[in-house]
């Protein structure tokens, strides 16, 4: 996987522009979902994952061959998406107009996919789905810190080594950040599960 990146990246320092929309079609949904779960609003993620593509783009000549091409794209929208967090700090809150949707019901999509199991019945899904919803808010209320490590290490699936390299420090304060987050999900958690009974 990483060689045919590796080969893609060459082609495109070649002259061959064209060929790095393959990273980008092999990559956008995972920068995508990355940048919602850091940002909480689909349009700022959408709109980081993309400056991201861009950015990754004009860098190109700077990629290490050592590298993989996901961990230095992570990178890349990590850092979009801290950009993107500090923008919005200095924006003034717009109000709203009566009638209008409130933006975080709008963004309140979760940030895993309903996957239903074979065999369960209409009350598991649904019990499934709140979960699911109610994970989404638990990660949305980290820590930007914890919930960069979290989000790379449990749903991105990066090893810790390479979560280390995405968030540029050591492995132990990657495990931490994990380690704290998974405690802070825990308890935000365990009054829902107690009250579903599970």
């Amino acid at each position: 996987m990483a060689d045919a990146d590796l080969t893609v990246i060459e082609a495109v320092l070649a002259g061959d522009a064209d060929r790095y929309a393959a990273l980008v079609e092999k990559y956008q949904d995972q920068a995508l979902r990355l940048a919602f779960g850091l940002l909480g609003n689909y349009e700022d993620a959408r709109d980081a994952s993309q400056e991201a593509f861009v950015n990754a783009y004009r860098a190109l000549g700077r990629f290490r061959r050592g590298a993989t091409f996901s961990t230095w794209l992570y990178r890349i929208v990590v850092n979009e998406c801290q950009d993107a967090r500090r923008l919005r700090l200095r924006q003034p809150a717009a109000s709203l107009a009566i009638g209008e949707a409130d933006p975080a019901e709008r963004d309140g999509a979760p940030l895993f996919m309903d996957v239903e199991e074979p065999g369960t019945g209409p009350a598991e899904q649904l019990a499934d789905r709140e979960l699911s919803q109610q994970l989404s808010r638990a990660i949305g209320e980290l820590p930007l810190k914890q919930r960069t490590a979290f989000l790379l290490h449990h749903v991105h699936g990066l090893p810790l080594e390479e979560a280390a390299g995405v968030m540029e420090c050591r492995i132990g304060t990657v495990k931490s950040h994990v380690f704290r987050a998974t405690e802070r999900l825990q308890a935000f958690l365990r009054p829902w599960l107690a009250k579903e009974g599970r």
